[in-house]
């Protein structure tokens, strides 16, 4: 099985009360206030997905799932990436507690991008990814920790989802590293590559 890695999911809990060491992020990341309500939006909705699927039992309360391992919340996740209608029953289930932000962001998650993705090479505000289905490249935020934290070189292929937030591509939290990195022949391909998009404006910031 592949390694899990999650940056949003596996600190959730312990990022209610940012520390001061993460008030000097990265500018690859979020912003401390986006990145909390990315990750309000995003537990609070998986946790209607877990009871709604029965992942979690009855006598799970939002704090224990908060607090619950970070799988549990991965099979919440790809319960939903299957069953997207779940968006819209979390949407009419609880409009009257959203606000007008949260109910964006949430239409939002209904273009996610699940693919297998190169992570090309990290820049000071981004990740450049390349998804390896039609060679699309993104220009991606990480979330509460930088990319180059989970992963020591790259090019570097990883399985993951991507989707908007705000004005933004960001991934959702989870990602399934491969193993697998790439020799000097495959990475002098993906640079010239990522020239000709650079040169062309075809670097996707939004989805």
């Amino acid at each position: 099985m592949l390694t899990v890695l999650c940056s949003e999911i596996r600190h959730c809990a312990k990022r209610q009360n940012v520390s001061s060491k993460f008030k000097k992020r990265h500018r690859m990341t979020l912003t401390d206030i986006e990145y909390k309500t990315f990750l309000k939006i995003h537990i609070d909705f998986l946790f209607f997905v877990g009871e709604k699927s029965k992942i979690i039992d009855d006598k799970m309360n939002f704090k224990k799932f908060v607090d619950t391992d970070f799988s549990v919340k991965l099979k919440c996740r790809d319960f939903f990436l299957n069953n997207s209608e779940l968006l819209d029953d979390y949407l009419t289930t609880n409009f009257d507690k959203l606000t007008t932000e949260q109910i964006s962001i949430l239409i939002g998650f209904k273009k996610t991008i699940t693919s297998d993705f190169v992570i090309f090479k990290c820049l000071t505000n981004n990740a450049i990814f390349i998804d390896t289905k039609d060679n699309t490249f993104y220009a991606v935020k990480a979330l509460g920790d930088s990319f180059d934290h989970f992963f020591d070189r790259f090019p570097v292929l990883v399985q993951t989802t991507l989707l908007p937030f705000k004005d933004k591509i960001v991934y959702d939290g989870f990602i399934r590293p491969t193993g697998i990195h790439f020799g000097s022949g495959m990475t002098s391909t993906m640079k010239e590559d990522y020239k000709i998009a650079k040169i062309n404006n075809q670097i996707l910031t939004t989805i």
